[in-house]
């Protein structure tokens, strides 16, 4: 059995796991958080709730806290899995966020749902290699929203985002004016005082894209300026608030369609011409 465990203090102690098993079970137990897993391939199964559970890839599993369950692997190929566990303080804080008053408890313990299937893996991986609070916490309280929002048994009032101009506009200039930095998500919501959920929310509203992504743009175009001064990938990362050259490379690939050694080549060489 091949396995990974990691924590996040930043996400409140977030506990996540991923594992490729062969031919593996659990004893039965439970757990203190929430349980959001995602299988990637193969057929999980478990016991939970006096029901037997097939899972097959793609499928979404969400257990409540303090119930019991098994897991094994149901078929002879290998299981590979991943698993989030969020404490009950951090998802209730998410829930009173959506304007949801219910204590969240998952319907079922087995969904389909090909969107969120994509966007929790994405999610999982995310949390696995990045440095950036911001991206990571933004994306956390996304995936966790949808999850309550649609298989959470809770009433979700329906409201309407404001356009919070004045609320944006600091946002974006506190962004601007702080790029190198490891920004939070806290850190933005104390701006504003608006809380995680809904800044999001309206930030995308008006600018069409969530803060770290305006970020992660503020971040490029520095970086353009710096490569075309001469200065050195490895430098200009650092300089931008990028953990490495890799970081930079990927980011910058994304949105402008070359890496930054091929766009210093070309501006170094065009001055030279």
């Amino acid at each position: 059995m091949q396995t990974k465990f990691w924590m996040l203090p930043e996400l409140d102690s977030l506990e996540l796991f991923r594992a490729t098993a062969i031919r593996y079970s659990y004893a039965r137990h439970s757990h203190a958080s929430y349980s959001i897993g995602l299988i990637e391939a193969g057929v999980g199964g478990n016991y939970y709730r006096g029901s037997t559970y097939l899972a097959p890839p793609g499928s979404i599993i969400l257990m409540n806290p303090e119930e019991a369950h098994t897991g094994y692997s149901a078929e002879e190929q290998p299981l590979s899995y991943r698993m989030l566990y969020a404490n009950i303080t951090v998802v209730q804080q998410i829930a009173r966020d959506l304007q949801i008053q219910d204590f969240p408890h998952f319907k079922d313990a087995v969904v389909q749902d090909r969107t969120l299937a994509k966007h929790l893996l994405s999610l999982h991986q995310e949390l696995e290699r990045s440095p950036d609070q911001l991206e990571y916490q933004s994306r956390f309280v996304n995936v966790l929203s949808k999850i309550l929002t649609h298989y959470a048994d809770v009433k979700v009032p329906s409201f309407r985002p404001q356009k919070e101009h004045r609320a944006v506009q600091l946002v974006k200039t506190y962004l601007q004016d702080r790029f190198s930095s490891n920004i939070s998500l806290e850190q933005l919501t104390n701006l504003t005082g608006l809380n995680r959920s809904y800044l999001i929310r309206v930030f995308c509203q008006s600018v069409g894209m969530p803060p770290y992504t305006y970020l992660n743009q503020v971040r490029i175009e520095k970086a353009k300026q710096l490569l075309a001064q001469g200065m050195s990938v490895a430098e200009v990362a650092i300089a931008v608030g990028m953990s490495d050259q890799s970081h930079l490379t990927r980011h910058f690939k994304r949105i402008v369609g070359i890496t930054p050694g091929q766009y210093r080549q070309m501006s170094t060489s065009f001055k030279t011409d």
